[in-house]
């Protein structure tokens, strides 16, 4: 088949037939030859002509038919959207011209607007360096305003301390002519002053009070203590009074015998009030109750206080206004303890000082007559630990001061620092009969005192002009020379803040105006005795830590190198006194001063007793071998003369060495 197989195709002579398929659309040439003998091919040959045609989708025809439906197709379709884009392209430009006529309104507009802002801004920055100003004038001003707060304040707490001085100079005084006076007439005036100076001090240390709440300065101490005990005392001096108005005092105390903890001093301030106020409203003849016992609200254990009395009660509109700050009850119906008004503050403080207690206080009128005032604070009960352990007291005169006897010579000197002269003159005229007293008017003038005279006790007032109390107290512990003086400070400051920090710096006693005479007295001789008997514990131990002095002091430290000084020579007979006053680096008068007014003992006692300490350990300690008998002892602790060491030793002992390893008298 010519133009679809070339080759030709044998087959047997009885096959008539030829099929070819998948011919493609084109003329062909079927040729056809025989070969007889099946070897030689016979030169004619049939031909046959087929022509294929294609399908009607092959042909050129259609072909081109659909060439041309497509160019149209396409030139309808880029004609569409070339129409499509040039209406696009005039609707964007319009478009684009509107939204720039836009911007260009909004470019005026805001144009107009950043002008005006600039203007605001303007205005804003002179209204923020005016503000600034006046910020900063306002700071000047809250500065000055907290200046003067601080000054007045100061000035409040200084005048009423300022009151303290001049009620000593009267009650103490009163109390001294009281004892002194046999006058029945006398007697009654100096009571109608000794009562009225005595309410003066109440007031003085309510304002003290009411500054020390307003302040937040006020603190509850919590010590165990016995409660029913402090309203049995505190009731007493009340017993007198209502007792002359023929008013009832009724206590009902249901608590347990066991010590609870609260503030003594602030409970002592609440209760005093309330019983007061109780008794001005109370008319004669009728009847004040006071209860206290636990109580349980939610689960929480309380004690209850009430004071209920059957005077005229409170107005309905008064009760919810009693404890504010200066108010006074329009109802003047009631007479006063000391004849005087109130202040106004009393309960205010009431308040205050049971809220600090964690407690509430309220005031309720009595179903029949009277009020009532109820106090809730939280009950606590004082652990075994908390307890105060009990300590060795020291007897403190009672009655007349010739419970001290005056010395008929060899009296000790006292120095007073006072800036008040009358002050001064009363404090004088109290030890003068007793004591060797100097006097000066503020710390600097003491320094100077202390520097030429030789002084055995200071009492100083705490606020005083050029160089207070506090810092002469630094002074003296600071000043190795003057450093050992007992140092006995005298203060209207209740603050606990002024305490702690005197008994710091080494104050050995603090007491408050105004003063008993007895009580001052009683101080000075208790320091003194206590002083005298740490030195005597101290010579038959020769142990620093029996003069209970503070670890830190120069004086601690000054005997602590005198006793390593003596222990590295005592063993040496040879080594003197001027020996040890050189090691020691301080003149002989210092060093005999700082001694005796420490230990009780010069120098030479000192050494001397250090090495019959020690004779008295080897005799204890000798007593069942022997192995040294008292001479050697006596050479061993630095004696060259056994005598001699005998009769010390019995001296400071109370008996002989040889007694002491026989029959074993320690």
């Amino acid at each position: 088949m010519k133009g679809f197989d070339d080759k030709w195709i044998k087959v047997p002579a009885n096959r008539r037939q030829a099929a070819y398929t998948n011919l493609r659309p084109g003329n062909y040439t079927f040729e056809l030859r025989y070969a007889p003998d099946g070897k030689q091919w016979l030169e004619e040959m049939a031909e046959l002509h087929i022509a294929v045609s294609p399908y009607f989708y092959k042909t050129i025809w259609f072909i081109l038919s659909i060439l041309v439906l497509l160019s149209f197709l396409i030139y309808k379709v880029l004609s569409w959207r070339l129409r499509s884009l040039k209406e696009q392209q005039e609707i964007l430009h319009i478009k684009v011209e509107e939204r720039t006529r836009e911007l260009e309104e909004q470019k005026k507009l805001l144009s107009t607007q950043a002008s005006e802002l600039y203007r605001q801004n303007q205005l804003l920055k002179q209204q923020n360096e005016k503000i600034t100003k006046q910020k900063g004038q306002l700071i000047q001003m809250s500065k000055k305003v907290q200046e003067l707060t601080v000054d007045k304040l100061a000035f409040f707490t200084n005048i009423t301390h300022e009151f303290r001085t001049p009620l000593t100079l009267i009650v103490g005084p009163i109390e001294r002519a009281l004892k002194l006076s046999y006058n029945p007439q006398v007697i009654e005036q100096l009571h109608f002053v000794e009562r009225n100076s005595k309410y003066l001090l109440s007031l003085v240390n309510q304002l003290m009070d009411f500054r020390k709440v307003e302040s937040g300065k006020m603190e509850i101490v919590r010590n165990p203590g016995n409660f029913t005990k402090l309203l049995n005392e505190l009731l007493v001096p009340f017993d007198a009074y209502a007792s002359e108005r023929g008013i009832t005092i009724e206590r009902r105390f249901r608590l347990p015998s066991c010590e609870i903890m609260y503030d003594e001093d602030a409970m002592h301030k609440v209760i005093v009030n309330l019983i007061g106020n109780a008794l001005k409203f109370t008319p004669k003849g009728g009847q004040i109750t006071i209860y206290a016992t636990p109580f349980r609200q939610e689960e929480q254990e309380k004690l209850f206080i009430c004071i209920r009395d059957t005077g005229p009660g409170l107005p309905e509109e008064e009760i919810d206004k009693v404890f504010n700050r200066f108010y006074q009850s329009q109802n003047k119906t009631h007479s006063s303890i000391n004849g005087q008004s109130g202040t106004g503050i009393g309960l205010y403080l009431c308040k205050r000082i049971v809220q600090l207690h964690g407690g509430s206080i309220c005031a309720k009128n009595n179903q029949s007559k009277g009020c009532s005032f109820r106090i809730l604070l939280p009950l606590q009960y004082a652990d075994a630990d908390s307890l105060p352990a009990p300590t060795e007291q020291v007897k403190e005169p009672v009655g007349s001061p010739l419970a001290l006897q005056p010395a008929t010579n060899g009296k000790l000197t006292i120095l007073v620092v006072e800036d008040n002269k009358d002050m001064r003159d009363y404090i004088r005229s109290i030890l003068a009969e007793y004591y060797n007293v100097l006097e000066a008017s503020q710390g600097e003038e003491a320094l100077t005192v202390l520097q030429s005279q030789n002084v055995d006790f200071i009492v100083s007032d705490l606020m005083m002009p050029v160089m207070d109390g506090m810092e002469l107290s630094r002074r003296v512990k600071s000043n190795f020379a003057i450093s050992h003086i007992p140092f006995l400070m005298l203060t209207a400051k209740t603050s606990n803040e002024s305490r702690i920090e005197s008994f710091r710096i080494g104050v050995d006693e603090y007491l408050l105006k105004p003063f008993d005479d007895t009580l001052l007295l009683a101080r000075i001789s208790n320091i003194l005795e206590n002083r005298k008997r740490f030195q005597q514990k101290f010579s038959y131990s020769m142990d620093v830590d029996a003069l209970n002095i503070e670890k830190e002091s120069s004086d601690k430290k000054f005997l602590d190198k005198a006793m390593q000084i003596v222990k590295e020579n005592y063993k040496n007979s040879y080594y003197e006194i001027s020996d040890f006053i050189e090691a020691m680096g301080v003149s002989k008068s210092l060093m005999n001063k700082k001694m005796q007014n420490l230990t009780g003992q010069s120098a030479g006692q000192f050494m001397r007793n250090y090495r019959l300490n020690l004779a008295r350990e080897l005799i204890i300690r000798n007593r069942l071998t022997h192995n040294m008998n008292i001479s050697e002892i006596a050479y061993e602790v630095g004696f060259n003369d056994p005598k001699y060491f005998t009769r010390c030793f019995t001296k400071h002992f109370g008996t002989t060495p040889s007694s002491m390893m026989e029959n074993g008298t320690d």
